[in-house]
């Protein structure tokens, strides 16, 4: 009867993990991501110019060779008109070819640091693109902006609005 009853017990909390897992693995809307976070640099009255955000690299690989990796995907939108950028990573190497790009193209010299060991001095936004650890609570303070990429949900109004989590906030992103 034990047995059993661990079995439909695991039974019924699998289907709820794997659920939030898969929803938690993707965001549609890295798309638009250049949009949004204009959106809510105008919200807290942030010129583009003084953007000064830190990129938490994901911690899980990517599902295929083929598919491009969703940092790359934020990167490229916000790398436009950028003046300090600091990422946080245990995989410096793949960062290399942008940052070389960055320097050359730009004049922006990118901080690299090592992901258990970053600093937020002079950091106005977190760009959290981790899976898998929890909410960084020493990043959500009254100076620095914290957008979790993955960890909350992002919803779509019927209105096409989306609600965006920062921090312990909610900013709705217009007309997307």
């Amino acid at each position: 009867m034990l047995k059993w009853l661990k079995r439909l017990w695991s039974f019924k909390e699998n289907p709820k993990e794997d659920k939030q897992t898969k929803e938690v693995q993707q965001n549609p809307f890295l798309v638009y991501f250049r949009r949004i976070i204009e959106q809510i640099l105008e919200k807290y009255e942030i010129p583009y110019g003084a953007f000064h955000p830190l990129l938490l690299d994901q911690d899980t690989e990517p599902e295929s060779m083929l598919s491009q990796d969703d940092v790359a995907v934020v990167l490229e939108q916000i790398s436009e008109d950028l003046n300090f950028l600091r990422i946080a990573t245990e995989r410096p190497a793949y960062f290399s070819e942008y940052i070389e790009k960055m320097y050359v193209e730009n004049g922006l010299i990118v901080q690299l640091e090592a992901k258990n060991d970053f600093s937020l001095e002079g950091i106005n936004v977190v760009l959290d693109m981790e899976q898998k650890s929890g909410i960084l609570r020493e990043c959500i303070n009254e100076k620095i902006h914290y957008i979790p990429i993955y960890k909350k949900p992002w919803n779509q109004g019927e209105n096409l609005d989306i609600s965006v989590p920062i921090g312990y906030n909610i900013v709705i992103v217009k007309g997307i």
